[in-house]
């Protein structure tokens, strides 16, 4: 049996589906707690850890699946990656600094990074907080997208890597590492206080893909991966540190439990349709949610001054509602950009390809 993500045979799809979508109202309501004055949480940091995890092992599944076409090399895997980031990210970094400056130009005081050119075009490059001469600090209301940045980079320098060692355009491959290698390393340093291991996390998780396609021919019992997703999910709860979230001890049980779950997910379809359904249209705008929340969260708040839980609650729905119709409009059109850019580039895009559609929050990362 190998690994499958096809939601016709069992419920794994829907599950990362699931984690994606969490991931996103732990970072959005965790800020909003922050933010709205009602105390300190550290669940943002756990959201991100989770979007991380997800994005190791979805990277390494899209890798070894579409690499297997001798025409799809690192020119085909960078368009995508670039389509997937920049259709949302340009127009919420547009949105963050007109927000930003409206907001101060009409006397509102309201928390905020420079909002300077110098910053915008660092940010929109994904140079913010780059450990070398060419970085600038976060943009505006944008502090939480450094995390994007990181995972921009790690997609270039790691999908490099992947394409030389199976021997496609070497040279070209090389020239990417190189530039792309500078924020993934500076992640992988464990450096105390910061979230500096990050890309240890992707790692672990980018490798558990490959450990899961080997187990999963074997005899699957469900039971045992159950079992193994409670024990581990137990123990990384225990192990928890809040305010140390991000350090190194805390990945493998995090990973194991994510490895878990996957697993015992490979060997049932017991969701029901609709709920499925559901659990999808929630992931299909968790990125724009993730993008754009804290500004929406920061002007509610700067308008809305007393703290009160009701405040924290209707900010939260906001952001929903208006991450919602920001992936209607933007972040849901990503492959037809990609499409675009390939075909300007003479690449075969998926039509040609005859690639079946993605299934992973109706759109594969």
């Amino acid at each position: 049996m190998a690994f499958s993500l096809d939601p016709a045979k069992n419920d794994t799809s829907v599950i990362l589906n699931f984690l994606r979508a969490f991931a996103a109202q732990v970072v959005c309501i965790g800020h909003a707690w922050n933010f709205g004055g009602l105390g300190t949480v550290y669940a943002p940091t756990d959201g991100v850890l989770l979007f991380f995890a997800l994005s190791g092992f979805l990277i390494a599944y899209t890798l070894d699946n579409k690499s297997r076409s001798p025409s799809y090399g690192i020119l085909d895997y960078g368009i995508e990656r670039f389509a997937r980031i920049y259709t949302a990210y340009l127009p919420a970094m547009l949105l963050i600094g007109l927000t930003t400056l409206a907001v101060r130009w009409y006397g509102i005081d309201i928390k905020a990074d420079p909002v300077d050119l110098k910053t915008f075009i660092g940010n929109l490059l994904m140079q913010q907080n780059l450990p070398c001469c060419l970085s600038v600090g976060t943009f505006g209301t944008a502090g939480q997208l450094t995390s994007v940045a990181v995972e921009f980079h790690i997609y270039f320098f790691v999908g490099a890597l992947y394409f030389l060692l199976r021997g496609k355009d070497a040279l070209g491959c090389c020239l990417i590492a190189a530039p792309f290698s500078l924020m993934p390393l500076a992640y992988f340093s464990n450096i105390p206080g910061t979230d500096r291991a990050l890309f240890a996390l992707w790692l672990l998780s980018f490798a558990s893909y490959y450990v899961a396609k080997h187990v999963v021919q074997y005899q699957r019992n469900i039971a045992f991966w159950c079992l193994g997703f409670a024990v581990t999910l137990a123990v990384w709860l225990i192990q928890r540190v809040p305010g140390q979230n991000a350090y190194l001890q805390q990945y493998p049980m995090l990973v194991m439990s994510f490895f878990c779950l996957v697993m015992a997910s490979q060997g049932v379809r017991v969701i029901p349709r609709r709920l499925a359904g559901l659990i999808t249209v929630a992931a299909d705008y968790s990125y724009s949610l993730f993008l754009i929340h804290l500004t929406i969260l920061r002007l509610i708040f700067s308008i809305w001054t007393d703290v009160t839980i009701w405040r924290m609650l209707f900010a939260v729905i906001v952001a929903n509602v208006l991450a919602f119709a920001f992936a209607l409009m933007f972040e849901r059109h990503y492959h037809r950009v990609s499409d675009w850019i390939k075909a300007l580039l003479g690449r075969p895009s998926r039509r040609w390809r005859g690639e079946p559609t993605p299934c992973v929050g109706g759109r594969r990362p």
